[in-house]
């Protein structure tokens, strides 16, 4: 079989241009978790990257270019986390719900920097369609994959008084509700709580499917 592009090695240059970028990516992650969005410049992400400004402006054509791939970043991350999740669940709906549920909690994904930066760019989203743009791609996916689940265990479990479009936007809101909480009160609550306050919301939804001893399965979650 032939290889495709992806399946060809990278040579040292273009390696180094992807290390570069991927520096100056993280560098802006820790800048607005830091600072907020606001406070964060071109010259905090250079200094945070080690880096000189020359380099920012040789792999990004504008500050807010690398704000458009800084958050790409963020939900691809996302997205290619609790989509292999459900693949790897296995064929049960409920499962692959469970799966994706999981992943929201997870520390590479759920973490307090990465939660501040996800909110910060939420809350410009409104004023610069190209963060929504790039959130949407993903979360649009991500909705039709949650309605589908929903719909497959209502009509596996018989829970006539459901409709999957309402049921999957109650879970995405309670998703987004949790991670607010647990940006804004840390010492209050733990993201393995959070990740079982959700399980247990499943069980009063979808309690053939979702029994409460589930909830109660702290272990699997890292702490």
């Amino acid at each position: 079989m032939t290889p495709n592009n992806s399946d060809k090695p990278k040579n040292g240059r273009t390696a180094t241009r992807q290390a570069r970028r991927q520096q100056l990516i993280n560098a802006t992650i820790d800048s607005i978790a830091k600072r907020g969005f606001s406070a964060t410049t071109l010259a905090t992400v250079t200094k945070g990257a080690k880096l000189s400004h020359g380099v920012i402006n040789f792999h990004f054509k504008s500050k807010e270019a690398l704000y458009v791939d800084t958050l790409g970043f963020l939900a691809r991350e996302h997205y290619d986390q609790w989509h292999s999740d459900m693949l790897k669940a296995g064929p049960d709906p409920a499962q692959k719900l469970g799966a994706i549920i999981e992943a929201d909690f997870k520390p590479n994904i759920c973490s307090k920097k990465k939660l501040a930066v996800w909110f910060a760019f939420w809350g410009q989203a409104k004023y610069r369609p190209s963060y929504l743009k790039v959130h949407n791609k993903y979360d649009d996916k991500r909705f039709v994959y949650i309605e589908n689940l929903c719909e497959d265990i209502i009509n596996e479990g018989g829970y006539e008084n459901l409709g999957p479009g309402s049921t999957a936007r109650k879970i995405e809101a309670l998703i987004d509700g949790l991670w607010l909480h647990l940006l804004l009160y840390p010492q209050v609550l733990k993201r393995e709580e959070a990740r079982n306050d959700s399980f247990a919301y499943l069980s009063t939804v979808f309690p053939k499917h979702f029994p409460i001893v589930h909830r109660d399965q702290k272990k699997r979650v890292a702490k």
